[in-house]
C-alpha cells in the first residue's frame, strides 16, 4: 500500500502550500459512522402501547374505603384481550394506558357494573425480548430488553454502544417467533468467553416470515434509531471495517501506519508524533500526498515543520489515507556528514593514544 501510495504521489502534479489550500482540499475531524447519544434519554417519547404477553393492573373503585377497591393483576393473551371477572374479555393490545381505561369503563357501562366506577388500567411490567447483539459493539451477546424498550438504540446500548471499527451499516436480521435467546425472562446477558457469539447464533435457518433490513448510520440519527422497534429473536449486526489511517513515512523514527482519533482533528504534528518525531533536528519540509475528493488524482501538500509549531493554518488536519512524508534535506547531509568525521577523528585519536 506504502508503494502505491508514494508511486501515485511521486506522479502528482498538483502541489499547493500547507497555509493556501483550496476549499476541496481542506479537512475536518474524522467521525465515527456512529456517534449517536446511546443514553436511555434517547428512547421513544410517544405513549407506551400495550401488547400481547404484558403484565398489566386494572384496578376498579366504586367507593372510597378498601373494601371498595378491586385490584385485578392479569396478562394480555395472545388475542390481545384480557379477562376480567364479571366484564369478560376487553380489548385492550394497542391502545394506551387511556385508551384500555376507557375500553374497561365501556365495558362497565355495557353490564351496568356500577356506572360510577372509578378505573385505572396500568403496565405492571412488559414482554421481555431476546436481542441478539454482534459485529463491531463493545460487548456482543444477547440481551433481555423489555417490549418497550426493545428499539435499536437500546440494543445498541445494552452492548455497550459500537466500538471505532464500526462502519456505516446495521443489519437486523428478524426470525419470525423463533426465541434465540432462549435465556429467561430478566436473566443476565450472555457473553461468551472469547468476546464472540457462537457461530452457531448466527447460521440458524430463519423462517418463513423472516425479515432482514439495512440501516445507515449517520451522525445524529438517535431519535431515527430509536424509532427503528426490535422484535422478539431479532439479530442486530454492526458492521465492522478498518479504522482510518494515515501512513508515516520518511526521516522519522518510527515509520508506519497510524490510525487516526475518532472525533477530534488530527494534524501533521500528531502524526509525526505518532512516529516518535524525526530523525535529525535540522528536518524541515513535510510533503502530505492527498486524494483530491472527486477525482482519481492526488495532490502534494508542503507543510513547514517550523511554520506548523508557530501557526495553526500550517500544521493542517489530516485526512484518512494521507501519506505523511518527512524529506530530507542538505542540513541534514551536513549533519550526517559532520557527525561521522567527528567519529572518524575519535577513533583516530583512540589509535594513535593507544600506540
Amino acid at each position: 500500500m506504502t508503494a502505491l501510495l508514494v508511486a501515485g504521489c511521486a506522479s502528482a502534479e498538483h502541489r499547493y502550500m500547507a497555509g493556501h489550500l483550496p476549499a476541496e482540499l481542506q479537512a475536518t475531524g474524522w467521525q465515527a459512522p456512529c456517534t449517536v447519544d446511546l443514553s436511555p434519554t434517547v428512547a421513544r417519547l410517544a405513549p407506551p402501547k400495550f401488547d400481547a404477553g404484558d403484565e398489566v393492573e386494572v384496578v376498579l373503585a366504586t367507593g372510597l374505603g378498601s373494601r371498595d377497591v378491586t385490584r385485578i393483576k392479569t396478562t394480555i393473551g395472545d388475542d390481545g384481550t384480557v379477562e376480567l371477572p364479571t366484564l369478560g374479555r376487553i380489548a385492550i393490545a394497542g391502545t394506551t394506558c387511556e385508551g384500555a381505561r376507557q375500553a374497561v369503563v365501556q365495558a362497565c357501562h355495557r353490564d351496568a357494573f356500577q356506572p360510577a366506577t372509578v378505573v385505572q388500567v396500568s403496565l405492571q411490567r412488559a414482554r421481555q425480548h431476546q436481542i441478539t447483539v454482534t459485529g463491531a459493539v463493545q460487548h456482543p451477546g444477547i440481551y433481555t430488553l423489555s417490549r418497550q424498550q426493545s428499539d435499536l438504540v437500546s440494543a445498541l446500548a445494552a452492548a455497550g454502544g459500537v466500538s471505532n471499527d464500526a462502519g456505516p451499516k446495521i443489519t437486523i436480521q428478524s426470525r419470525g417467533t423463533a426465541n434465540v435467546g432462549a435465556q429467561a425472562a430478566g436473566s443476565p446477558p450472555v457473553e461468551p468467553a472469547s468476546g464472540q457469539l457462537e457461530p452457531a447464533l448466527l447460521t440458524q435457518h430463519p423462517g418463513p416470515a423472516a425479515v432482514r433490513r439495512e440501516i445507515q448510520l449517520a451522525s445524529g440519527t438517535a431519535g431515527e434509531l430509536a424509532q427503528e422497534e426490535l422484535r422478539d429473536g431479532d439479530v442486530v449486526v454492526v458492521e465492522r471495517r478498518s479504522p482510518p489511517a494515515v501512513l508515516v513515512t520518511g526521516m522519522v523514527l518510527k515509520p508506519g501506519r497510524y490510525e487516526m482519533p475518532v472525533g477530534v482533528e488530527y494534524r501533521v504534528l500528531d502524526a509525526i508524533a505518532n512516529a516518535q518525531g524525526v530523525s535529525h533536528k535540522v528536518i524541515d519540509t513535510v510533503v502530505v500526498c492527498r486524494a483530491v475528493r472527486g477525482g482519481t488524482e492526488r495532490a502534494l501538500i508542503q507543510v513547514s515543520l517550523r511554520e506548523a509549531s508557530r501557526n495553526e493554518n500550517e500544521n493542517i488536519v489530516l485526512m484518512p489515507g494521507d501519506l505523511v512524508s518527512v524529506e530530507s534535506n542538505a542540513g541534514m547531509l551536513f549533519q550526517d556528514v559532520t557527525k561521522y568525521v567527528g567519529l572518524v577523528f575519535v577513533a583516530a585519536g583512540s589509535f594513535f593514544v593507544h600506540f
